[in-house]
């Protein structure tokens, strides 16, 4: 069954209130954006409002240096953590680390860098994350070339009877979420977090994504 996720990048709330809405719906999961300034400009979300949260997270590390974040997001309520495959770190080791403390591990790719920087990585993936924007900044529009790598991974996963689940993340709304239906876990920020009806907006997006 797919999954959606709200990102917390961009509100119409403060952080507090933003999670404490999302809680009372039947989103699956919170989507967590942590940004050090140098790989993304950027704030993370403070940690005491996310661990009084009761939907499990699905973190992406947009950092140029993840391995000490890794441990701090392990501790909260996270479900996945990703990290990108454009860093130039053991990737292979850092999620080798994730897997280790019991978290399901991902990549996340930017719209400008090709599927074949994900290959040597997916046999033990639990999932990849597409970036359909450029990370770190809300309210932008889809990219439509990224749009094109869900079905191109999909070919690759049934192709190596691989079990990586596909994400999608930017730019999703009522008017461009069934361009991204065939992904397995949709994330939308703005068009439920800057809304008054988070339920009714993420009731939207479940229907026009069937």
């Amino acid at each position: 069954m797919k999954k959606i996720a709200v990102s917390i990048l961009s509100s119409l709330y403060d952080e507090e209130t933003t999670i404490k809405k999302i809680d009372e719906t039947d989103v699956d999961y919170i989507h967590v954006d942590v940004m050090d300034n140098t790989f993304v400009l950027g704030s993370t979300p403070k940690r005491e409002h996310l661990q009084n949260s009761i939907k499990p997270l699905d973190v992406h590390l947009m950092v140029s240096r993840p391995f000490e974040y890794i441990l701090e997001f392990a501790s909260l309520n996270a479900k996945t953590i990703s990290i990108h495959v454009e860093l130039e770190d053991d990737l292979n080791a850092l999620l080798d680390y994730i897997k280790f403390l019991k978290i399901d591990c991902g990549l996340a790719i930017n719209p400008e860098t090709p599927v074949e920087k994900l290959k040597p990585y997916l046999e033990k993936l639990d999932e990849v994350l597409i970036m359909l924007v450029t990370p770190g900044k809300g309210g932008q529009a889809m990219n439509e070339e990224a749009v094109s790598k869900i079905e191109e991974l999909i070919e690759i996963r049934e192709k190596r009877k691989l079990k990586f689940k596909i994400a999608v993340d930017g730019g999703v709304n009522d008017k461009t979420v069934s361009r991204v239906a065939s992904a397995d876990i949709i994330i939308s920020g703005s068009y439920i977090a800057m809304s008054e009806e988070y339920q009714a907006r993420i009731d939207t997006l479940r229907e026009k994504a069937k």
